[in-house]
């Protein structure tokens, strides 16, 4: 068996980490400090400790917990908030007497091994399965793109939690252990194994989301963690995706798919619009993934078409705004420009999901929706443009059925009002005051599809393949059509809305957010907007004349402002 080992650098990825709120300073932290008798120096000499994670203990400060923790000695270590447990690293001499008195109070001291960081081993070749999870492997295997799906079993939630916020979370008794950025190890299969070094953690009120980059390749990942113990999450590796679905309990499945076997960034035009061009060599709705282009405007009434085409930008609507300088990561201002920091530009989704596309997942909103929106929100980060935010304002399953349909359909269908076809989508969306709707199918024809670029309030509508939607950034990529941006110049030349708004690829190393892998050789996908200012390993993300983060500054805000 050979073993592929990585640890993910800072530039690309992160991992989300649902949390309960994070408290800075604990109310018992002094008794344990006074306890224990402990200080930094004191802890430092310590020859050995021992990691121990605590778990069903009594409420802090109460007569039982002190009663446990005066065996604990000179310790120090990490309340776990999510899971309501403790990680101690006790002296070596005080183990025995820390797990006695932890059981004789109904609580429970395990000891972490050498794999304490270890998310996942191989589930027992003899586990029993049932119908659903049966179902989603099956389906998981049909895809074309899939070339392998492992089934994995997770340690115990504290110690997840715990390898994951490493130093993060509220210390016990003096600082963090060490300051050095947690790593993780996920086993992908039999013949992969990753070692991943922790860029970022987020810990939330009821979750968690961790990043870090991959050795070596640098590529990004991304998990997200719930205390329950689902976890969620892509990453990629040698040419190869993964997507960690939750199958119920401590059981998780890691789908390898092959970006070369993903499908088409846009569904090719359907058969019956295919008359004059059978072999679609400059296939609009491939090269440019706007389906306007091939779609008359329809009249208000009756559903029916006229030939009216996408309309330029008002000069009204393109303001210029002073755009954001990240470098690696770090936000700078344009030189010259002097300023505020922008404010807050949130644009709201609303999701539909197929029930086709749901049965690929135990919990889709979850597993899927939220990853997507995340990870979008990831890419406006690593951008310099952390103001705009997309955010989830509401999620369900509609009856539509996707088989005997092409994409172009599907976005339309969804689209349109009066025409039979998710017609509540319309009225939820004013409900709600969703900004965009995003239809999540599975249908593998092609990653997704938006009504057109730069979309008005009326047509802000994509739809988008489950398997593309997180793991390529294609909810992200038709959110980015409907703002006002385009692919990279090799495939779209068109000019309008904005001559500047294009993706960029550098050579065969990678590809923004906005172009295709035919660019490239096949090169990975990054997640980040083209721009003059943002920086992957010295090297910029774009040109002046190709800043697609420029057209998300400038035009969120008329998008945030449809509902």
């Amino acid at each position: 068996m050979t073993t592929s080992r990585t640890a993910w650098a800072s530039v690309l990825g992160s991992v989300v980490c649902l949390t309960i709120g994070l408290v800075l300073v604990q109310p018992w932290a002094q008794t344990w400090a006074q306890t224990s008798g402990q200080t930094s120096a004191q802890t430092s000499a310590q020859p050995e400790r021992v990691p121990l994670i605590m778990t069903k203990l009594p409420p802090q400060n109460s007569p039982t917990y002190k009663s446990i923790i005066k065996h604990a000695g000179k310790a120090r270590g990490q309340v776990l908030t999510l899971t309501k447990s403790e990680m101690w690293e006790v002296p070596k001499e005080n183990v025995e007497a820390v797990k006695k008195a932890a059981a004789n109070h109904g609580a429970l001291a395990t000891q972490l091994g050498d794999g304490w960081n270890h998310m996942f081993h191989s589930a027992p070749r003899d586990m029993k399965m049932n119908d659903k999870q049966k179902a989603m492997m099956v389906r998981a295997k049909e895809s074309r793109a899939t070339m392998g799906v492992g089934m994995m079993a997770s340690p115990m939630a504290p110690i997840v939690e715990y390898a994951l916020t490493k130093d993060a979370g509220p210390n016990i008794g003096g600082p963090a252990t060490s300051q050095e950025a947690a790593r993780i190890t996920i086993k992908l299969s039999d013949r992969t194994e990753l070692t991943i070094l922790r860029t970022s953690v987020d810990i939330r009120e009821t979750m968690c989301v961790w990043r870090g980059a991959v050795e070596g390749t640098d590529a990004p990942a991304t998990i997200m963690w719930w205390p329950g113990g689902k976890m969620a999450g892509t990453l990629q590796h040698e040419g190869r995706l993964y997507s960690i679905r939750h199958m119920g309990g401590e059981m998780h499945a890691v789908v390898e798919m092959d970006e070369d076997r993903m499908p088409q960034e846009h569904a090719p035009m359907p058969e019956r619009m295919r008359q004059n061009d059978p072999n679609l060599r400059d296939d609009p709705l491939r090269t440019e993934g706007d389906a306007s282009i091939m779609r008359p405007k329809r009249q208000q009434k009756g559903g029916q078409l006229r030939g009216t085409r996408q309309a330029k930008p008002k000069a009204a609507d393109v303001k210029q705004v002073a755009v954001a300088s990240p470098t690696d990561g770090a936000t700078k201002k344009e030189p010259g420009k002097i300023g505020a920091a922008p404010k807050n530009v949130v644009i709201d989704v609303i999701v539909a999901y197929t029930k086709k596309a749901a049965s690929n997942y135990a919990d889709v909103k979850r597993e899927l929706v939220d990853l997507a929106i995340e990870e979008a929100n990831e890419s406006f980060r690593k951008s310099g443009i952390g103001h705009v935010k997309l955010r989830l304002v509401h999620a369900y399953q509609t009856d539509y059925v996707e088989e005997g349909a092409a994409h172009f359909d599907h976005v339309w269908r969804f689209a349109d009002k009066g025409d039979g076809y998710m017609d509540e989508v319309h009225e939820l969306r004013n409900k709600y005051k969703a900004d965009v709707g995003v239809l999540i199918v599975d249908d593998p024809k092609g990653c997704g599809l938006a009504t057109r670029v730069f979309a008005d309030a009326e047509e802000a509508f994509a739809v988008v393949h489950h398997e593309c939607a997180a793991a390529t950034y294609t909810l992200a990529h038709e959110v980015g059509h409907l703002i006002g941006a385009r692919h990279d110049l090799n495939l779209d030349k068109n000019m309008t809305p904005f001559p500047y708004g294009h993706g960029y690829v550098n050579g065969t190393k990678w590809r923004d957010i906005m172009s295709y892998k035919e660019s490239c050789g096949g090169c990975p996908r990054l997640p980040v907007w083209s721009s003059p200012f943002v920086k992957i390993k010295g090297e910029p993300a774009g040109t002046p004349d190709l800043d697609n983060a420029r057209v998300i500054v400038e035009q969120a805000a008329r998008v945030a402002a449809f509902r």
